[in-house]
């Protein structure tokens, strides 16, 4: 039995990041702070732990907004966090 490949996404950790843009796909973010950002996800690998979010705007692109799209569809309320 062949034993199965770990796959490691590069990590970014203790950044700051303020008033930008910031795609997850790909990456791992710990200890991160994210604060007047645009967040973009398209539907690659991603983590985060231990991060802090204020006032960001997700932005879902590619795969990940077909299936926002899909569940609005199917009559799922998509609501910002509050």
């Amino acid at each position: 039995m062949e034993k199965a490949e770990t796959f490691r996404l590069p990590v970014v950790r203790g950044q700051a990041f303020s008033g930008t843009k910031v795609n997850l796909d790909n990456t791992r973010f710990e200890n991160c702070t994210f604060k007047n950002c645009d967040i973009t996800y398209n539907g690659g690998p991603a983590e985060t732990s231990a991060c802090y979010f204020e006032n960001v705007r997700w932005i879902f692109e590619g795969h990940a907004g077909n299936v926002v799209t899909v569940m609005q569809g199917l009559g799922w309320k998509i609501i910002p966090p509050q």
